[in-house]
């Protein structure tokens, strides 16, 4: 047993396994099968899928999304079948079961009250005090987007639980083209197959929304550096767009906001010119980001200010503030930052680390550089208590790239297939022997 003095917030020392959000639970039955298989499949073939002269991008990319769901499927089925309420359901759906802590709860409400008195009165008692534990937390998208698809394919929990993994797997293409677009084909393709096994994303993409949630900021984050060597401003627009709809489903699409602005800081000190590119594609999208909830409002009559401080004061009441002494202060943001790293992936993290540190003492590449001091205010923001394993999974291609780039120059198929291979040995560790709750 662990005891710490400091309110982790959602961690517990005397329950879980702190710095994360999980509790020890052996998972070694016969589901470990096909997963292993698979991944084992995955280490035998990936330099294969990254460097034959026949698999063409459009190739690659149809490939590794099937990869992604196969992987994040059969990880998530380690667990195999959980009771709930006498019945034996798959690891794969058990999570949205739980409606009273869940966006799926949440859709007989909306499809009872329609979208605009949903929208509407979201923070107000009738629906707020109505609304599940993690849609009082967190703006309406989640649940307006599993409404939508269940008029589509039916309210059940199949459906939703394919629906969500089919729609996050789309992030492997803005990841593929960011890669590619700041340092060519064959970090982007490295970059992709890093992404495929990194622990966090893996385990929790499969369980819980903030898969979907993770689609739109990284969307905006390719669709900015693509605007930086651009003068199309429907680029710049559609950054906008994109960060509106990651808002509307997930908070901490703010994270992306303040690194464009962390991105601009360093532009003006490094590189004065791209500088006022940068400043010109941030107004344009502001800009834009401002329409969108404007009109909106104009419709709807949803209130963005109403509905975030609903949701902050709910939060404050069962975690608290995160600043009440100093001592819970330090503790609980450098466990924001260990609890990220861990839940990367060692082998990852290290990678990352090293590149950026390269980065900086070398040319000052802002991507890198500018994540590194986004993600530092941010740990130390008393924004997080905890959970930030799964709820900054949106982080991905900040990792992925730079450990991709730095892999990739230093030119040594040993040293991939050594952080590959340990990848996935975490990967797998992580989700037989712990239980994550997504």
């Amino acid at each position: 047993m662990v005891n710490v003095p400091i309110h982790l917030g959602a961690v517990k020392a005397n329950h879980h396994v702190p710095p994360l959000f999980a509790i020890p639970q052996i998972s070694l039955g016969v589901w470990l099968i096909p997963a292993g298989l698979i991944l084992i499949l995955f280490l035998l073939f990936w330099h294969n899928l990254v460097n034959h002269p026949r698999v063409s991008t459009v190739i690659f990319l149809a490939i590794s999304i099937s990869l992604f769901s196969l992987i994040g499927i059969s990880v998530a089925m380690i667990d195999g079948y959980k009771e709930v309420e006498g019945k034996h359901l798959p690891a794969l759906i058990e999570p949205y079961t739980r409606l009273s802590l869940e966006y799926y709860g949440d859709v007989p409400l909306l499809n009872k009250v329609g979208l605009s008195y949903f929208l509407r009165n979201y923070a107000k008692t009738d629906i707020f005090l109505e609304l599940s534990g993690h849609s009082q937390t967190h703006p309406p998208g989640g649940v307006i987007f599993l409404w939508v698809f269940s008029k589509i394919f039916g309210y059940n929990l199949i459906s939703t639980s394919l629906i969500s993994i089919l729609f996050t797997s789309t992030v492997i293409i803005p990841i593929y083209l960011l890669a590619k677009t700041l340092y060519g084909k064959e970090v982007g393709r490295l970059s992709i197959i890093l992404f495929l096994i990194m622990p966090n994303f893996v385990i929790f993409t499969s369980t819980s929304m903030d898969g979907p949630f993770s689609v739109f900021p990284i969307l905006s984050t390719y669709l900015f550096f693509k605007s930086v060597s651009s003068t199309k401003k429907v680029l710049a627009i559609c950054i906008g767009l994109c960060l509106s709809l990651g808002m509307l489903m997930t908070y901490s699409t703010v994270f992306i906001g303040l690194y464009f602005t962390i991105f601009a800081v360093l532009s003006f000190v490094f590189d004065r010119q791209q500088f006022h590119h940068v400043i010109k594609t941030l107004s344009i999208s502001l800009i834009s980001f401002v329409a969108f909830y404007g009109l909106l409002f104009l419709f709807t009559d949803f209130n963005p200010f109403e509905a975030v401080w609903a949701s902050i004061k709910k939060d404050e009441a069962g975690m608290g503030t995160g600043y009440e002494t100093i001592g819970r202060y330090l503790s609980l943001s450098t466990a924001n930052l260990l609890a990220f790293l861990i839940g990367v992936g060692a082998p990852l993290t290290i990678s990352w680390l090293y590149g950026t540190l390269k980065s900086i003492r070398g040319t000052w590449d802002l991507f890198p550089s500018s994540y590194l001091v986004t993600l530092v205010i941010m740990a130390f923001s008393t924004l997080y208590t905890m959970e930030v394993e799964r709820i900054w999974i949106f982080m991905a291609p900040f990792i992925v790239i730079p450990a991709a780039k730095y892999l990739h120059q230093r030119n040594n198929l040993a040293d991939l297939h050594c952080v590959t291979s340990l990848t996935v040995l975490q990967l797998l560790l992580f989700e037989a022997m712990l239980y994550t709750y997504w």
